[in-house]
């Protein structure tokens, strides 16, 4: 068994489209409870668990229906869930930063923290997305990157702790075709500029994301533990000569 969070839209749902591809039996959990029972109904071999990560007791109860699921054992998790807020720091409350941090990186403890002896009893993988917002600084995400930064560093310290029985990896994607980048860029004007500072000069798409969490989370990966892979056409590779747009 297989648990992915936020695998309604984007990059999760492209998780769990990929991994019951394979023939894995997965768990997907998100709010949306008609995007999450529409997909379960189109892919045989996925399980839908509607529930708000922000709460300790959903993210408690989703793990225990994976584990029932799955007889005990947990063979991958994806922590996917995320959410963000662009605004300024001097703009910024402590409500963006408590619903920022909630969702980014406490669920990240809380599912991890619920599921560790399952995963253990499987010898699983653990991908947990973090993003290249995480690996420096971006203007107006201050509180974006701090959970992003907070997942990465506790991917390493559990990839330590625990590798021996159970792989930590974390995924940092750059510039990804989501709902979320949606409402950030939807217009051409903005879109452009950032497309063309990116050595691919385009943005990923959330299946590309999910070609490599699957790869992490499979035997091919048997030997990778406590890395973190920037998925973002090169955007983190240093600093692009500008073009004309």
């Amino acid at each position: 068994m297989f648990l992915v969070t936020g695998g309604t839209h984007g990059i999760g749902r492209a998780c769990v489209e990929k991994l019951v591809g394979e023939g894995r039996s997965v768990l997907f959990t998100g709010r949306d409870r008609d995007a999450g029972a529409e997909l379960s109904a189109a892919l045989p071999g996925s399980t839908f668990v509607a529930g708000d990560v922000s709460r300790e007791e959903d993210c408690r109860a989703i793990v225990a229906r994976a584990l029932e699921l799955g007889g005990g054992a947990l063979k991958g998790l994806v922590n996917n869930a995320g959410t963000s807020r662009r605004v300024t720091f001097a703009q910024a409350s402590i409500e963006d930063w408590d619903t920022v941090l909630d969702v980014n990186a406490r669920s990240t403890f809380l599912f991890t923290r619920y599921a560790l002896d399952g995963l253990v009893a499987a010898r699983g993988s653990v991908v947990n997305i973090a993003s290249v917002a995480g690996m420096r600084g971006e203007e107006g995400l201050a509180i974006y990157c701090a959970s992003k930064a907070a997942v990465i560093a506790m991917t390493q310290a559990l990839a330590l702790e625990y590798g021996e029985f159970v792989r930590f990896n974390a995924v940092c994607p750059g510039q990804i075709d989501t709902r979320m980048m949606e409402r950030i860029t939807g217009d051409p004007d903005l879109r452009r500029p950032l497309e063309m500072r990116i050595p691919a000069a385009r943005f990923g798409q959330p299946a590309e994301i999910a070609d490599v969490v699957s790869w992490l989370l499979s035997d091919a990966s048997s030997y990778v533990n406590g890395v973190v892979i920037p998925v973002d056409g090169g955007e983190t590779a240093g600093l692009r000569t500008p073009r004309q747009v």
